[in-house]
């Protein structure tokens, strides 16, 4: 028997009523972890940085780079797989979410400009331009963090209502497999310092189970650089290999 939810009853603001349901899949969950901390040390990074020492620069430009790339193929996957589900089980849902996405690609490109801008400067030049490059990434970020908490607050309890957990998760797997490998290496980065411990020990025992042994070797080394060494020890225990 079918017992989802006829979405035509679920709320249109559930932002104040909000609570994350731990018995249901939540494909946000992880992901905005893995980008509030990737947002938030980019923009710590750029802040810190000595505008007059050229290889810190270069490390941190590298960085801001390697975010907008992250952020643009999130809006990608977002539009090519989340919204289709959304807009199935209530037309015009991911209408709101579809504008910001528009938004946030033209900001990339914005900030690209930036990035570039304070590569191509020096001395009192670079200062001036690192400082236009830091307030506008401040202002991305802040206008992520409130976008990634309305899909949390407003998409999921929809996206339950209509979908059992077995259909969410084939979307996200469909998603996953879409991404390339290179992107995925480095937003694994971000995901393994981002999670809680039981969080980070069921996604890697969901890719133990789905990986060829050599492929989560790799997973388990990101692990391993990225978390500190008592984490790695508890998360090794989690999915059963040697520390």
């Amino acid at each position: 028997m079918d017992t989802r939810t006829d979405p035509t009853t679920a709320p249109h603001d559930t932002r104040l009523a909000y609570a994350p349901q731990p018995n249901r899949h939540d494909g946000y969950a992880g992901i905005h972890k893995a980008l509030r901390l990737y947002m938030s040390n980019t923009l710590t990074r750029v802040g810190s940085t000595d505008p007059f020492d050229a290889e810190a620069v270069d490390a941190t430009l590298n960085q801001v780079r390697e975010l907008l790339e992250t952020c643009e193929l999130h809006v990608k996957d977002e539009n090519e797989f989340i919204h289709p589900a959304l807009e199935h089980a209530r037309p015009g849902s991911a209408a709101r979410i579809r504008e910001e996405h528009v938004h946030h690609i033209e900001e990339i490109e914005d900030l690209r400009d930036l990035a570039c801008l304070a590569a191509d400067t020096s001395g009192a030049a670079r200062v001036v331009s690192f400082g236009r490059l830091y307030r506008a990434l401040a202002l991305f970020v802040a206008e992520n963090f409130e976008h990634m908490h309305v899909e949390e607050s407003e998409h999921n309890p929809l996206l339950w209502a209509y979908y059992t957990d077995a259909e969410l998760i084939a979307i996200e797997r469909a998603l996953v497999a879409s991404i390339p490998p290179t992107l995925m290496v480095r937003t694994l980065h971000w995901f393994m310092p981002g999670l809680n411990a039981p969080e980070r020990a069921g996604m890697l025992g969901g890719m133990k189970m789905g990986m060829p042994p050599e492929a989560f070797l790799g997973v388990l080394d990101i692990a391993r650089r990225t978390i500190p060494t008592h984490e790695f020890a508890k998360l090794a225990a989690a999915v059963g290999v040697p520390v």
